[in-house]
């Protein structure tokens, strides 16, 4: 760690904002997301909706995923809140919101921190505790260095994604490839 990063606390950096539960106020034609496990760990693709905002958020509220099966793939899984007025939290998922940081640079190191993980054991349902959460120790580097930090990693990322998108284009051609040597094999056509 450089010498003129900081190390503090998720609690003392973050509000924390616990959700509550919507289940009984459920509505697939309701005016709000529900902001549950299911809708973070798709990235906001699977939701159910309510007609009542039990606990708002608020764009740029980072929220994150307090409880999930052994060695499941959704503890500590956050997402960042795009706009006012059309979400409402849901229990067992937290909000976090922070002026002290770049957001994406927070949200790079909250998403799926191995600190969380480890309260993973493998055998039972894991549930953080507001505690256990706020006492996460996050690193700080001056606001320069945060968005370079950033910037160099979205550089990355768009690099790796580039490539995952050739390689699956390749191999999707060389899937085709193979079917056709077979079809012709099987018709007598490559001898």
């Amino acid at each position: 760690m450089k010498s003129n990063w900081k190390i503090k606390t998720v609690g003392e950096i973050c509000e924390f904002i616990n959700g509550k539960g919507h289940e009984k106020i459920i509505d697939e034609n309701g005016k709000y997301i529900v902001v549950n496990s299911k809708f973070v760990s798709s990235n906001g693709k699977i939701y159910k909706k309510s007609n009542s905002q039990l606990l708002p958020l608020f764009k740029n509220d980072i929220v994150l995923v307090m409880s999930d099966v052994p060695n499941g793939k959704t503890l500590a899984k956050c997402f960042k809140i795009d706009e006012d007025n059309k979400y409402t939290l849901n229990q067992r998922v937290c909000a976090l919101r922070t002026n002290d940081l770049d957001l994406d640079f927070f949200l790079i190191q909250i998403n799926r921190n191995q600190y969380f993980l480890n309260f993973d054991n493998g055998e039972n349902q894991t549930n953080l505790r507001k505690n256990d959460i706020l006492e996460c120790p996050i690193f700080i580097p001056p606001i320069d260095e945060q968005l370079a930090i950033v910037s160099k990693l979205n550089q990355t990322l768009g690099f790796i994604e580039q490539s995952n998108s050739i390689l699956e284009k390749n191999l999707s051609n060389l899937e085709e490839l193979k079917k056709s040597i077979l079809e012709k094999a099987f018709k007598g056509e490559l001898v």
